[in-house]
């Protein structure tokens, strides 16, 4: 994009691209206010809101100071988790991103670079089937599965979360990242809190706040820090209510 779009995208969002995904009925990019967003009809799913809140939790939970090698990123958007774990958090080990959605992935291979990321492998899955048959196990994974504000109810199945907890590493960090801002909203990330205590003892929720919009992001760390000697090593919960406003 050219400097003068770039310049009048901080007053009028610029649409570069429409389409209509395979789960999704409308994705467009957009830029706005200087930076490229991945949205769906009502809500952002990379790079805007999205991104604020996964760095508001990185910095509150000091995701930094841990040692993680493995990422698994179910529901990959457009790569604003990638971005930033490895931009910002200066990851250098490998990140598997699932995403089922392959006009998704084509947008953020094309407007997005997301191949400029040689420690990435891209896998277009169902993300229920990918956490089923997986064999491999990881360090921090991010469950991140919308279609619009929604989160299909199978990802909050037993099945599915007792997945996520056999593909995780002895120690380990899970984030679940749910719109709780309507009521029903509210009532399933009850349902799954408690299912995932379960599993991942310890595991709290952070409320974050964006554009006036609520996000649930569970959370459960055992991951340990990367000052801790081999000979004294000892996992810390780094998870707690809070609730944090980005606007």
């Amino acid at each position: 994009m050219n400097q003068l779009k770039k310049l009048l995208s901080y007053f009028i969002p610029i649409t570069i691209e429409k389409r209509k995904g395979s789960l999704n009925a409308y994705l467009e990019v957009q830029h706005y206010k200087g930076k490229l967003l991945l949205n769906a009809e009502n809500v952002n799913y990379s790079f805007g809101g999205m991104h604020k809140l996964f760095d508001a939790l990185f910095q509150k939970t000091r995701i930094s100071q841990y040692e993680f090698k493995s990422v698994l990123i179910l529901g990959m958007g457009a790569g604003s988790n990638i971005k930033l774990l490895i931009d910002k958090y200066q990851f250098t080990g490998s990140i598997t991103a699932v995403e089922k959605d392959e006009v998704v992935i084509e947008l953020a291979r094309k407007h997005f670079n997301m191949d400029q990321f040689h420690s990435l492998e891209i896998i277009h899955a169902d993300a229920f089937d990918f956490a089923r048959t997986t064999e491999n196990k990881y360090d921090l994974i991010i469950s991140d599965l919308f279609i619009e504000a929604n989160v299909p109810a199978i990802f909050s199945s037993p099945e599915y979360l007792s997945n996520l907890k056999r593909i995780s590493n002895t120690h380990s960090c899970l984030i679940y990242n749910k719109m709780t801002e309507d009521p029903l909203h509210k009532k399933e990330v009850a349902v799954l809190l408690k299912r995932l205590q379960q599993l991942f003892p310890g595991t709290k929720i952070h409320k974050l706040y964006s554009a006036g919009f609520e996000n649930s992001l569970v959370f459960y760390n055992t991951l340990l820090k990367k000052s801790t000697s081999l000979n004294n090593q000892s996992s810390e919960h780094l998870a707690g209510q809070s609730v944090v406003s980005l606007d």
